[in-house]
């Protein structure tokens, strides 16, 4: 795990924010801590009594204010005790290795984040400082630098892009998603990670890329992929496997195809949500793992509606508000 990845897990934490996972993560990086791999730089620092007190108390005060109404005297209980006290010293151990490596040092320049966010139904086309460039797919969020520092291009995606990496040996550039990590020296390849789908998937058009799944209680597993290789990681089995994929249906997004083979009417519908901005609605749930095969190539959502229709036998109705279609309703007749 990279320095930045681990301010962001610990900030997650502070907010109540974290995953199951990532309060895994965090424990590994706690036993790391508790066997004194790392030293307290007093000097740098100050007093390390006084730091933790003060952290300390910032945390019992955000457990107070989250917990107040279901379980007042929540600061009582050991295990929370335990994890804050767990907290403190990963802050303080966090600390004194970012100040070791330069990150708080007066000389040094401050690194500069940029986050874009796309809403359903927008894409865009971000240009990074190395001249890579990315097609943000629509309901992501991308975190990146305004320029890379150290020896690593970093960025965090959550959501779905398509990148195309500008090759630097000397500097390797690294995707972050929930559970994978993603690294390339120039390449294209797609990365789909979106929080409500079950599967993470990393698609190789050119180059190669390291794949390396983030395993908590186990050792972290690398796969290297070649061009056509897919590889899908499950959230519930915590496992992957690598298959060949067909193109447009990896990527076509980007450029406004959209093409399903046996896909469940279910997830159709959840990418055409992205796509349109509209919201599909199943009423007859019986419906839901129906497989459709069909292209949608720039069509208006009209046309959509009109195929879908003809593929499954529902009907369906249209919700406008203000003159603009809002959702669409697809039922038995």
């Amino acid at each position: 795990m990279q320095k930045q990845q681990l301010i962001n897990l610990v900030n997650k934490y502070l907010e109540g924010n974290c995953s199951p996972d990532e309060e895994l993560l965090l424990e590994r990086y706690l036993e790391y801590v508790n066997k004194g791999k790392t030293d307290w730089n007093e000097k740098e620092l100050g007093d390390k009594k006084i730091v933790e007190e003060k952290v300390y108390s910032k945390i019992t005060n955000i457990i107070a204010l989250k917990e107040n109404n279901s379980r007042p005297k929540i600061i009582a209980s050991p295990y929370l005790l335990k994890i804050a006290a767990s907290i403190i010293f990963l802050i303080a151990a966090l600390t004194s290795v970012l100040y070791i490596s330069g990150v708080f040092n007066n000389n040094s320049k401050v690194d500069i984040w940029k986050e874009r966010v796309t809403v359903p139904g927008e894409r865009l086309v971000i240009k990074l400082a190395d001249s890579s460039e990315i097609v943000l797919n629509a309901g992501s969020r991308l975190k990146y630098p305004a320029v890379f520092p150290g020896n690593t291009r970093e960025v965090y995606l959550e959501g779905e892009a398509y990148f195309e990496v500008k090759h630097d040996i000397t500097k390797p550039f690294i995707v972050h998603t929930t559970n994978i990590s993603t690294t390339v020296l120039g390449t294209k390849f797609n990365v789909c990670a979106f929080t409500d789908d079950k599967n993470i998937s990393v698609s190789l058009v050119e180059g190669s890329v390291k794949v390396t799944e983030i395993r908590p209680n186990a050792g972290d597993k690398y796969s290297i992929l070649r061009p056509n290789d897919k590889l899908v990681y499950n959230f519930k089995s915590k496992s992957s496997k690598i298959e060949k994929f067909d193109l447009l249906e990896a990527i076509g997004w980007k450029d406004n195809i959209l093409k399903f083979k046996d896909e469940p009417l279910k997830n159709v519908f959840l990418k055409l949500e992205r796509a349109y901005g509209i919201k599909f609605k199943l009423e007859s749930k019986s419906f839901e793992n129906y497989l459709i095969t069909t292209n949608f190539q720039k069509a208006p959502v009209e046309t959509v509606s009109q195929i879908l229709k003809k593929l499954t036998g529902l009907d369906y109705r249209t919700i406008k508000e203000n003159n603009q279609v809002k959702e669409i309703v697809f039922f038995k007749r």
